[in-house]
């Protein structure tokens, strides 16, 4: 008999499935056909409005004619003009095929969070919101209202900074390793546009010395990198006047085995007249898209979120091939470490969830996917859009500067504040949203689901996840499950295993909430996790589904299922083997199919 207590589905990010293929409403069944044979009882599916599908389809265009091109085609364009809106068409298939079909909204997704130099970004007719590192390519509802982006409150961005020379820069290690690095070996790069770095003949001093590190130092996985408390080794470059915008430190040595080394926010100090601390952000060869960067003929990516990447200084910075077409760790050279004065005024594209218009702009997400005939909405909170190195100085915004004067007597854009307060404001306009879309669902018999996001919901949260989420906002999960604001809830993790999950504290938490307030909730897992390996997949499953906790299991996502760059040569797509096979196989031993 069918175990109709736990549910097998699938989530669709349909960009990316369509990136390089374009899409037929043949393709699609081919896909839904798989998937429910699969066993998958749910499809969701990433919804992006319209201002979105025209930002995707121009992304790969723009990127291939300005010879920036990672494999992608004008599949976009060519799939929306064979399907129209592919979300209506993927409802009606996976409704035909008898699975659910549950929308996904990302309300602080806008764009991603990487600038392109302007005079780039321009020679291709396209335009976009100045940043730092150059201008981000966002929606187009949100490049006529920029204003309406998270701002940072503006006792933390200094003016007057472009005029303010550099005139000592601290390198730092981040262990007492001995430094091999003599001023023969370091080199001053800069540039004016953030577009191809020209080396100075810079006269400087250079000297040695040891500091104790203030506080805890981790990577992007949260590892820990420096003790606070810990001796490290520092060289402090003196005897300079820099006033160029960008300015890269390089070194001329050859071959891989470094040992100067730090996270990139450490690595790098400048200081300026009367030895004054300026604030800056960082950059180096790392990046998460196009992370092919050279900085002698392209630009670096500043403040994407980036900043607890661990760069080694002291080995090669010339160019290297490499196949990954995403990866900011092991793939992406080192040799460098770049910096640029100041701090953005706005997340690239997040917007305030206090201001009403903002609001009306998300609950009209609510009412296409009504529109589509979704069977549930699930609200996710992560996104590509808030990816910041300095998260937890934007959220001020107008109506939350107002609220926080009302309720607490101070002006916390330059006064001192409570961040606790605040982020909890904060959540409580987001909630206002939630409150006003549950009602719009439950209206239309349509059921709300709520992302828990279990690796950035948490104090202890990872750099690589903490930047995926606004800064400064608390999300109040347990009140959405304690109000009954949450039909369902997904479990969202992104890097750990089923297992480390459900073993974790927070999570039991969770699910002890979840628990009370009688809601299943789903565990949503990329499929990278299992490598390719369909077994292994399959144990996830099942691990998942024994644990008595769970009331289904997400796949995410379902580009990773077939070779993405192309159909096979009975112009079909080709699912990798074994991968759907094992997942069936184990479907039918778990009696879900």
């Amino acid at each position: 008999m069918k175990d109709r207590s736990f549910l097998l589905s699938a989530l669709v990010d349909f960009p990316d499935d369509c990136q390089q293929i374009a899409f037929t409403e043949e393709l699609l069944a081919q896909l839904m056909d798989r998937l429910r044979w699969m066993g998958v009882g749910r499809v969701y599916w990433n919804y992006y409005n319209a201002g979105l599908w025209k930002w995707f389809v121009e992304k790969v265009e723009w990127r291939a004619t300005a010879g920036r091109d990672d494999g992608g085609t004008s599949g976009a364009r060519q799939t929306l003009e064979n399907l129209g809106d592919p979300m209506l068409v993927g409802c009606r298939l996976a409704h035909e095929r008898g699975m659910e079909f549950y929308a996904v909204i990302k309300p602080y997704e806008n764009g991603v969070s990487h600038a392109t130099p302007r005079a780039v970004l321009e020679r291709s007719g396209l335009r976009g919101l100045p940043g730092i590192g150059g201008r981000y390519r966002v929606d187009p509802w949100v490049l006529a209202r920029p204003e309406l982006r998270l701002r940072a409150r503006q006792a933390d961005v200094p003016v007057g900074l472009d005029t303010v020379p550099v005139t000592r820069i601290q390198l730092r290690q981040k262990d007492m390793t001995p430094v091999r690095i003599e001023p023969e070996h370091l080199e001053i790069w800069t540039s004016d546009d953030n577009n191809g770095y020209q080396k100075r003949a810079v006269q400087f001093s250079l000297s040695a010395g040891v500091e104790t590190c203030p506080h805890d130092v981790v990577d992007m996985d949260g590892e820990l990198v420096t003790r606070r408390g810990d001796q490290v080794r520092t060289l402090e470059i003196t005897g300079l006047s820099l006033s160029e915008p960008f300015i890269a430190i390089t070194t001329n040595f050859e071959g891989q085995d470094g040992t100067f080394c730090n996270t990139a926010v450490e690595m790098a100090r400048a200081f300026g007249p009367d030895d004054q601390p300026l604030p800056i952000v960082v950059a180096s060869h790392k990046a998460i898209w196009r992370p092919q960067r050279d900085l002698r003929s392209g630009d670096l990516e500043y403040d994407t979120g980036l900043g607890a990447v661990v760069v080694c200084l002291d080995v090669t910075n010339k160019a290297a091939e490499f196949d990954s077409a995403l990866g900011h760790s092991s793939d992406a050279r080192d040799g460098v470490i770049a910096f640029a004065k100041g701090r953005n005024a706005y997340l690239s594209g997040s917007l305030c969830e206090g201001d009403t218009e903002v609001q009306g702009f998300w609950l009209s997400w609510i009412s296409d996917c009504i529109m589509a005939g979704v069977d549930g909405v699930d609200v996710r909170i992560s996104c590509h859009s808030s990816w910041t190195d300095t998260p937890m100085i934007y959220g001020f915004n107008e109506p939350v500067l107002a609220e926080y004067k009302r309720r607490y007597g101070v002006d916390p854009d330059v006064e001192s504040y409570d961040p606790a307060l605040l982020g909890d404001l904060r959540g409580d306009f987001f909630d206002q949203f939630l409150g006003a879309a549950k009602a719009r669902l439950s209206a239309a018999e349509i059921r709300m689901q709520l992302h828990v996001e279990v690796e950035s919901f948490r104090s202890d949260a990872a750099p690589s996840r903490v930047r995926t989420r606004p800064g400064n906002i608390t999300f109040h999960w347990r009140r959405w499950l304690r109000t009954g604001l949450a039909d369902e809830v997904t479990l969202f993790a992104r890097a750990w295993m089923p297992a480390r999950v459900l073993a974790d504290a927070f999570v039991q938490d969770v699910l002890a909430e979840v628990k009370a307030a009688d809601v299943p909730a789903h565990l949503s897992e990329p499929l990278g996790l299992s490598g390719g390996d369909g077994g292994k997949l399959a144990d996830q499953i099942e691990y998942a589904y024994r644990s008595g906790a769970l009331a289904g299991y997400t796949l995410y996502e379902t580009a990773a299922l077939f070779e993405r760059r192309h159909t096979g040569a009975d112009a079909r797509l080709q699912f990798y083997p074994g991968l759907t096979e094992a997942v069936r196989e184990r479907a039918k031993d778990l009696g879900l199919l």
